[in-house]
């Protein structure tokens, strides 16, 4: 009851904050968004900076309330030429404290790549990309996201394993061509495997997932057919193993509808790790998540208040019956140019799985886009 108490009088604290913030304090909203800088491969400026940073409060049933700087993610860019457009970008996560390895913080490069030109609908890219799969791995970002928390068929989280464990990073080369009218055609090939852990993304060459065969992905979003609607199919497929004998394959769904005042976002994964499972069983994985956002058309909070929801059901090893849902709901809401405030509640379920865990949780979270 106590614990309540204290998450109610949060979000009164909350909201009774944010609404006194003066009108005159938010300007009028850019059209940038970071998730451009993951797409783009040529940019209207000789030297690009941008990025992201977040603090959060969780409050998890069974475990510590904890504040979390939780991520400073900087991009660099430079247009080397006509044709060429280099990038960089840092992910921060979790400074300063001290994560399982030992080690303070964690640092990575979410992206270190060379874009060419080589015509005006079509480009290569070579380096660290992030991998074209569905659209979360792009839309990631916490000034992008509208609830705190990703949804856990592509985010590790409290009650259960991922489908497919985004932000998916890896080595290779990716080709985009964009036919006109119609979308954006993705095909790649990259080191790493559909098989992925926090380890082993796209950074395993010589372990137990390292690929020699390699793996191929192709993704097709449609976005010219009408406005604001984007939908598509994603696929990749390789070994995942040394000896590179078993396959792992994942498949993907996705579509959004971002009609004002109303936004739809939905994926639907499934897959299968050959051997992978107990007694050397294939695992077959599967899983949806349908996520909606509503911005009331209202005075004083016009285009600034979003009421969000989404619901994720996902099974991580169909013959084992280990199922998995989760309920999200969320406030955002927009103190200031570029500025977000966020409130969460999430109520997890463990189906199937021998040990019931009270794990639903409780956010705060502040964000900044620069």
């Amino acid at each position: 009851m106590k614990g309540m108490v204290v998450k109610v009088g949060s979000v009164f604290f909350l909201l009774t904050s944010i609404l006194f913030v003066p009108q005159g304090a938010l300007a009028i909203e850019y059209e940038f968004a970071f998730g451009d800088v993951f797409v783009q491969k040529k940019s209207v400026d000789k030297v690009s900076f941008h990025g992201y940073v977040a603090f959060q409060y969780f409050d998890v049933q069974g475990q510590n309330r904890s504040f979390d700087q939780h991520i400073f993610e900087p991009f660099f860019g430079y247009q080397v030429n006509d044709k060429v457009f280099a990038k960089l970008i840092f992910e921060l996560e979790h400074a300063p404290e001290k994560t399982d390895e030992g080690q303070y913080a964690e640092l990575f490069v979410e992206q270190a790549e060379i874009d060419i030109m080589f015509s005006e609908n079509t480009s290569v890219g070579f380096g660290a990309i992030l991998v074209p799969f569905g659209l979360e791995n792009y839309l990631h970002a916490p000034s992008d996201i509208r609830l705190i928390t990703r949804p856990p068929i592509m985010k590790s989280g409290e009650n259960g394993s991922p489908v497919l464990n985004n932000t998916w990073t890896d080595v290779g080369i990716q080709l985009t061509h964009t036919i006109p009218q119609l979308g954006i055609l993705d095909l790649y090939v990259i080191n790493g495997s559909a098989i992925q852990t926090k380890a082993t993304r796209g950074r395993d060459t010589k372990g137990p997932n390292a690929n020699d065969g390699k793996s191929f992905g192709a993704e097709m979003q449609i976005t010219g057919l009408f406005p604001g609607l984007n939908f598509g199919a994603s696929y990749v497929t390789g070994k995942y193993d040394t000896e590179d004998k078993l396959d792992s394959w994942r498949a993907g769904l996705h579509a959004m509808a971002d009609f004002k005042p109303v936004r739809v976002l939905a994926e639907y994964l499934m897959g299968t790790d050959e051997g992978a499972g107990t007694g050397n069983a294939d695992v077959d994985l599967a899983g949806y998540y349908l996520a909606a956002s509503f911005t009331p058309t209202l005075p004083l909070i016009e285009d600034r208040l979003d009421i969000n929801v989404r619901y994720s059901d996902w099974t991580a090893d169909d013959k084992a019956n280990i199922d998995f849902s989760e309920m999200a709901y969320g406030l955002r809401y927009r103190l200031y140019e570029k500025t977000w405030a966020k409130v969460e509640y999430q109520v997890n379920n463990e189906d199937g799985s021998s040990l019931e865990k009270d794990n639903n949780r409780f956010g705060l979270q502040l964000n900044v886009l620069f």
